[in-house]
């Protein structure tokens, strides 16, 4: 913890006067302008979150910068907007686009030919695999238990309109290069979203069976994988930024 460095940070998004409260870790392996990942959060988590945190701290320790933010509704950006998160969930998602901006004109001191990385589980995976899909700026795409279609989430009915907005299955195409920007991850045993939403992801992103992770147990938190994990995205990382 003693090599960390962390810089507490405001991103506003303008069109609503609010801020995102976020924070930027690195380390000493970070160089002076390197690699940028963007760690976003599962529903209802935040930064200081336990497995927002602990892949916020590995990244930054292995020499990246990350940046991790509370939506809004969630952690301390929830003091501006309330915590009323299905009223906001479009915009939470828009204002990922917002984020990659901020860093590209406010951090363009220390990122390096404009490397973004995206690094998500849940709801931060959902995230990467709409918003962050069809931004070219986001080079490299981390998704973990990420969820195909929102129609249905347990007893939660979302409206059609919404649901066109958040699911993957709206967003994701095949592309050739998406085996050079794109891993996925999921466990058989997920008790929040069923193993076939993987199946589903990697079926429209054409992707190879090396760009797809599959454990048998560690149910929606990787428990007992998260070192493999995060090995497994370091080394997609070092290869294709």
């Amino acid at each position: 913890m003693e090599d960390l460095q962390i810089e507490n940070i405001d991103i506003p998004i303008k069109s609503d006067n609010i801020n995102l409260k976020g924070s930027i870790y690195y380390s000493s392996k970070t160089p002076s302008k390197g690699t940028w990942i963007i760690n976003l959060a599962g529903m209802m988590d935040h930064r200081e979150s336990y497995f927002v945190k602990l892949y916020t701290e590995k990244f930054a320790k292995a020499g990246y910068y990350v940046l991790a933010y509370d939506y809004r509704g969630h952690g301390e950006t929830a003091k501006q907007t309330g915590k009323n998160v299905l009223k906001m969930i479009p915009e939470i998602f828009t204002d990922f686009n917002e984020v990659l901006t901020w860093i590209i004109e406010n951090q363009s001191h220390r990122l390096l030919d404009e490397k973004i990385a995206l690094f998500g589980r849940s709801w931060g995976g959902a995230i990467i695999l709409t918003r962050g899909f069809i931004d070219e700026r986001a080079k490299i795409l981390i998704s973990l238990s990420a969820r195909y279609d929102y129609h249905t989430v347990g007893t939660i009915k979302f409206p059609e309109d919404i649901v066109e907005k958040v699911s993957p299955r709206y967003f994701l195409k095949k592309d050739p290069k998406n085996d050079e920007r794109i891993l996925i991850a999921h466990c058989r045993d997920d008790p929040r979203i069923p193993f076939h939403n993987v199946e589903s992801i990697k079926v429209q992103l054409g992707l190879s069976e090396e760009n797809v992770i599959v454990f048998d147990t560690g149910g929606h938190s990787f428990k007992e994988h998260r070192d493999d994990i995060f090995k497994k995205s370091i080394e997609f990382l070092k290869k294709h930024i």
